[in-house]
């Protein structure tokens, strides 16, 4: 029922061909509800279930990794393979059975993952350890990791995909002076950005000349 602070709250939305049928979001909060390896659980299938149940218009997954690597714990999702797609397909039937919009946040840790080498936009020390820094090849690798993860939560069945770019992980590193000391394309003032343009054109002129 509106009310007069929010006359708008339970009125229907539609954005891009998608219909909400209220203005109500779950935001993704980590749970560590995963299976081990990044496996969708049955304790995290119940949970989204009932936050669907709720009566939001859209559930959003908590982050799912990239890449194995990325990873912020041993019990966070996992969409860097096509073995996880069935798992994720599941979960996002569950939350859409209960009348609600699913999404997946895909993530990438960056100097946070859980592993013996993390990497970051810069070698900056955090909590005890200094990440690699990683080369142009690396980012441009996790670009496609992204752009890879994103097509498997379409694959899922997800109705919307969320990169994760709060809270610390690589995404908000490379926007972050703190974290992001770099002086090529990735860091520095924004005219460096142009440098990858013109690498892009570079390597397209290149492709067509073979």
């Amino acid at each position: 029922m509106p009310t007069k602070s929010y006359p708008h709250l339970f009125k229907p939305l539609t954005l891009k061909g998608l219909r909400l049928k209220n203005r109500i979001t779950m935001a993704p909060l980590y749970l560590g509800y995963a299976g081990e390896g990044g496996k969708v659980s049955p304790l995290i299938l119940h949970h989204y279930r009932c936050m669907a149940r709720s009566g939001a218009a859209l559930i959003v997954v908590e982050n799912a990794a990239v890449a194995a690597g990325g990873m912020g714990s041993p019990r966070t999702l996992r969409c860097d393979h096509g073995r996880f797609v069935g798992g994720l397909r599941t979960l996002s039937g569950a939350i859409q059975q209960e009348k609600a919009l699913a999404a997946l946040q895909v993530n990438h840790a960056g100097r946070f993952a859980h592993v013996a080498d993390p990497v970051a936009p810069s070698a900056v020390p955090t909590f005890g350890r200094t990440p690699c820094e990683m080369s142009r090849r690396e980012i441009i690798a996790v670009q496609k990791q992204f752009a890879a993860a994103a097509r498997r939560v379409k694959e899922a069945g997800f109705d919307l995909v969320e990169l994760h770019g709060g809270t610390g992980y690589l995404l908000a590193q490379f926007v972050s002076p703190r974290t992001n000391k770099r002086m090529d394309a990735y860091g520095g003032s924004l005219e460096n950005a142009s440098d990858i343009k013109a690498d892009r054109l570079k390597r397209r002129r290149l492709a067509m000349s073979l």
